[in-house]
């Protein structure tokens, strides 16, 4: 399997950037989307490239195009950029990677440019607001089970 659509969150924050350039300036896609995927250890499982997270991998790339990019992040997130992409395509895809991993519970979000923000900032800003809302809830209720 080929790993060259696994980058780390540098690369991901500048393909961004790239692509709402590349929009401004060829005006020939008007959209993309970014999500995330949350699940205790899932990018852990990724980085470490043992056969559990190249399958993992696998699993994702295989329910995504091949222009599409797998970003994972410290344990729990994998970051994902879809180019020329709405959010209902993209929600497609989540649920049919979530089919796949009835074994763990994924939280996911979307934010799309231009809805969700006209610039890098105010993409990243709205995934992160959607991953508060989603997120803190889980953190909470997981710290007052221990």
């Amino acid at each position: 399997m080929s790993e060259e659509h696994i980058y780390d969150f540098e690369v991901f924050r500048a393909l961004v950037e790239l692509e709402i350039n590349r929009i401004k300036r060829y005006k020939k896609s008007n959209t993309f989307s970014i999500a995330f995927l949350y699940a205790p250890n899932l990018a852990k499982e990724i980085e470490e490239k043992k056969p559990k997270g190249l399958d993992i991998v696998f699993k994702i790339k295989s329910h995504l195009r091949s222009t599409d990019v797998i970003t994972p992040v410290e344990e729990d997130f994998v970051f994902l950029f879809f180019p020329e992409t709405g959010k209902k395509d993209v929600e497609k895809a989540i649920e049919r990677i979530k089919k796949v991993f009835k074994d763990k519970e994924i939280i996911e979000g979307i934010a799309s440019y231009p809805d969700d923000g006209k610039d890098k900032y105010q993409l990243f800003n709205k995934l992160v607001d959607i991953m508060n809302k989603k997120l803190i809830p889980v953190i909470e209720l997981s710290s007052e089970e221990h």
